[in-house]
């Protein structure tokens, strides 16, 4: 009697990465990033890959991390020609990956790798469209961030709350877990960092499950921050303008 092999079925898991200028944080990550991961993989009998989306970097980012994912199998690198923002990264990120998840952070480690499983934790026992890390919640916590991303982050996520209706601390982080085939639904649209808003309203207004769990922020050790604040607040209005047609007057996002 023949018996057919048992075929064991591995979840698979992209963390995508958007990477701006990062030189000195790449150098960190065969110490601070992969060892972490790799244990979250073998804790989890997950595979775990990264897809780090080079945004047209003026310094050696992409030199660097194509020397480590030339050591590394579970490495990919993808280049823009030019700087097109984190949202447009993002994007083709998304569009490269055939996992089950998909993980978003930032290149400069300042959500920790540590907290990975924080958000696997919540889906395993959950099952949500999403999971958020939010340093707002209790026990999340905030160490030695600029007061004015502070500043900017609070206010913004206060008028996203407001105008969702829904009782969610952290709407413009990039730490995050999707179920990839519902992120795969949404048309998005943004092309910087106001794509974390965008993601997560279309998510609440499509009646999506999103939990948020408490994680660390800190504050960035190496590089410059690329956020341009007025160039924020005028994107992440469109955002919200956009809601408000959405969510109250029920036509269609795009204009």
């Amino acid at each position: 009697m023949k018996y057919d092999k048992l075929r064991v079925t591995v979840m698979q898991v992209s963390i995508v990465v958007p990477l701006y200028n990062e030189e000195d944080n790449v150098d960190n990550y065969e110490l601070e990033l992969f060892p972490i991961v790799n244990e979250v993989a073998e804790r989890y009998r997950i595979s775990i890959d990264f897809i780090f989306v080079d945004d047209g970097s003026k310094d050696r980012t992409l030199e660097k991390i194509s020397s480590i994912a030339a050591k590394r199998q579970n490495v990919v690198v993808l280049h823009h020609q030019k700087n097109r923002g984190m949202g447009a990264a993002l994007k083709t990120g998304f569009a490269h990956t055939s996992a089950d998840l998909i993980i978003t952070m930032d290149a400069d480690l300042t959500f920790r790798p540590e907290d990975i499983p924080v958000l696997l934790d919540a889906y395993f026992r959950e099952r949500p469209e999403c999971v958020a890390g939010s340093p707002y919640l209790q026990n999340g916590l905030m160490r030695e961030v600029a007061p004015m991303r502070l500043f900017f982050s609070k206010s913004v996520n206060f008028m996203y709350r407001m105008l969702l209706r829904q009782p969610i601390t952290c709407v413009s982080p990039i730490f995050r877990l999707y179920r990839a085939d519902t992120l795969k639904e949404l048309d998005l649209e943004s092309e910087n960092f106001e794509i974390n808003a965008e993601i997560i309203s279309k998510y609440l207004i499509s009646g999506y499950r999103v939990i948020e769990v408490p994680v660390e922020l800190h504050k960035r050790r190496y590089g410059e921050s690329k956020i341009n604040i007025r160039r924020e607040v005028l994107n992440n209005l469109k955002i919200m303008r956009k809601i408000v047609r959405t969510k109250y007057f029920h036509r269609s996002w795009r204009s």
